[in-house]
């Protein structure tokens, strides 16, 4: 999961996809990064916003991302188009696994989940293979807004719509 700082939405969603994924079988491991160098825990509003939903993201680090996390990444997930243009920065073959999380779960739903045992890599290249004329990047509307600086009610559907998201990425990556 990727966004600008680490602290908010990429943290939360890593959270939540953790969450979802527990129980299903596929042995992953969930991080976050930010693409501007941050140093701190997750922002309060979204430690409360997840405590709400009993998710707990007070042990939440911030870190860059760097070029060794996008290369041992199998599925790359910014919040962002901006975020998809720093992993690609990072690792400009990184295209065929990085996708806007709505993006993953549109074009997931259209090729299909990933058949047990098929490499998560390889799921995401047929995924980035169904792009439309083969853009990367996603549509408008797959980003996920930054809810830095507004009221906590706009956490809470961030916190939302993230949840909804990360429950629908499981189901497709890890289907029972």
């Amino acid at each position: 999961m990727v966004c600008t700082g680490n602290i908010i939405r990429s943290a939360m969603a890593e959270a939540m996809l953790r969450v979802h994924l527990d129980g299903r079988p596929l042995d992953a491991t969930v991080r976050s990064a930010g693409t501007l160098a941050w140093d701190g825990a997750a922002h309060r509003s979204a430690v409360e916003v997840l405590r709400e939903r009993g998710v707990d993201l007070t042990g939440h680090a911030s870190q860059p991302l760097t070029t060794a996390l996008v290369a041992d990444a199998d599925l790359v997930l910014p919040m962002a188009r901006t975020h998809l243009w720093g992993v690609l920065a990072h690792d400009p073959d990184a295209d065929a696994r990085t996708f806007l999380l709505p993006e993953l779960v549109r074009l997931g739903r259209s090729v299909g989940a990933r058949v047990p045992g098929e490499p998560v890599r390889g799921w995401a290249a047929r995924l980035a293979a169904a792009r439309p004329n083969g853009r990367v990047g996603g549509r408008s509307e797959d980003e996920i807004a930054d809810p830095l600086g507004e009221p906590f009610a706009v956490f809470r559907a961030t916190a939302a719509r993230l949840d909804d998201v990360t429950a629908q990425i499981a189901e497709l990556v890890a289907p029972l």
